[in-house]
């Protein structure tokens, strides 16, 4: 299909809706079809299946800025979910992810992922010859306008995720984008080829299959952000960012976590979050003394509604985070922060923020009625008995220490 202003438009007869993109007015999940638009083929067309062509979303290679706001826009691609079919019920359990469909005013039905909560299993009725499956699906949303709740769904609801290689025509977009983002880097000499650099990055973002990393994109430009003086560009899901006063006081939001594994990079913790919320974060990850077996660490958003979001993820009944080894990820406490912290977070060597480590994506969720989520809620009791102790020792020695200091001079000698 042509476009006035464009040369050219790269598009089969056979090319359909077979992607689905995570749009950015409602973070709903649509069918789409990719067009390569321009001379250099720098122009990407999304087409919505169902809509008018003014409903299209063009994005352009020379927009993107870093190779974490490219991950975050290939991350919101895949191959078009498959619809359950009713005798193929049993392939659904809990804690697996999948997309479904959520109703609202006016008719309106958008599709947002979430998690299998539980299911309730029913026997299947004959209709016609036909299977009929009456199981009932409960799903913890994951984003959407009903983030965080748990809704009950039938089997027509349900669609499952498919596993798949990035579209042809998005490699041959992120390539294009990857050469205008190695050309602008600061050690860039012109002349000389960039096609060695390109290749390596584009090698590693296939190898995750475009899994975002970070960024925001928001209808087809970059949202100016509230942290962009503090870390790389970051993003996620919120589309209400009142909490952020971009060029005054900043508002951050942290999560403090314990129980880590000590070799866990915080770009795996930040990976993780992002495949199973599609919240992007900040991780930190703070040094361990020797003796310790554990270590600590904060997560860090600018968005409120993701912080309860996130939160609530981890602290799940359902559910726990634990590494490869079973320990189970302990979030605490969520806290507002204000300038101070900003500040503090500009010095990089003030936090630790580990990004390789042993562990690389090897966290995981454990759901409840497993031996593993069994073996996770033992230890995640014992850490909480042991911080418990911790407490009143350390109540016990500033009570000492006041009283030891309160003391005059002239009587300690």
């Amino acid at each position: 299909m042509s476009h006035s202003g464009d040369s050219h438009s790269l598009v089969t007869a056979e090319d359909g809706y077979d992607t689905e993109f995570r749009s950015y007015p409602d973070d709903a999940w649509y069918s789409v079809q990719l067009l390569l638009e321009g001379e250099r083929s720098e122009k990407l067309r999304v087409k919505y299946d169902e809509f008018p062509a003014e409903s299209d979303n063009v994005f352009l290679a020379d927009n993107f800025k870093s190779v974490d706001e490219l991950h975050d826009f290939l991350g919101r691609f895949r191959k078009v979910s498959a619809q359950l079919q009713d005798p193929n019920c049993s392939k659904v359990v809990k804690g697996m992810r999948v997309c479904a469909s959520d109703s609202f005013a006016a008719g309106e039905v958008l599709f947002y992922d979430a998690i299998v909560d539980d299911v309730l299993r029913k026997k299947h009725s004959n209709l016609n010859g036909q299977e009929e499956c009456e199981c009932i699906f409960l799903l913890f949303w994951l984003h959407g306008p009903n983030v965080g709740n748990l809704a009950n769904k039938g089997v027509a609801d349900i669609c499952l995720l498919q596993d798949s290689e990035l579209h042809p025509k998005l490699i041959y977009f992120m390539e294009i984008s990857m050469q205008n983002i190695v050309k602008a880097l600061p050690d860039f000499v012109p002349g000389t080829t960039s096609d060695d650099l390109v290749c390596n990055i584009v090698a590693r973002l296939r190898e995750t299959n475009g899994r975002p990393l970070s960024g925001s994109l928001r209808q087809g430009k970059y949202a100016q952000r509230s942290l962009s003086e503090v870390w790389p560009p970051q993003g996620g899901t919120c589309d209400n960012r009142q909490d952020t006063d971009v060029g005054g006081d900043k508002r951050l939001y942290v999560i403090l976590v314990q129980n880590l594994e000590k070799d866990l990079s915080s770009s795996a913790v930040s990976r993780f979050i992002h495949e199973q919320t599609s919240i992007s974060t900040q991780v930190y990850i703070f040094p361990s003394l020797p003796w310790e077996p554990y270590t600590n660490g904060v997560i860090m958003m600018d968005c409120k509604k993701d912080v309860e979001q996130l939160f609530g993820f981890l602290q799940s009944p359902n559910q726990f985070t634990v590494s490869s080894n079973g320990r189970p990820l302990v979030a605490t406490e969520k806290l507002s922060l204000n300038d101070h912290w900003t500040l503090m977070l500009k010095s990089p060597n003030k936090l630790l923020n580990r990004r390789e480590g042993g562990f690389s994506s090897e966290l995981k969720v454990v759901c409840s009625g497993t031996e593993e989520y069994k073996k996770a809620k033992e230890l995640r009791d014992l850490f909480l008995q042991f911080t418990d102790h911790q407490k009143r020792l350390y109540k016990k020695l500033c009570t000492e220490e006041t009283s030891i200091s309160s003391i005059p001079n002239y009587l300690q000698l």
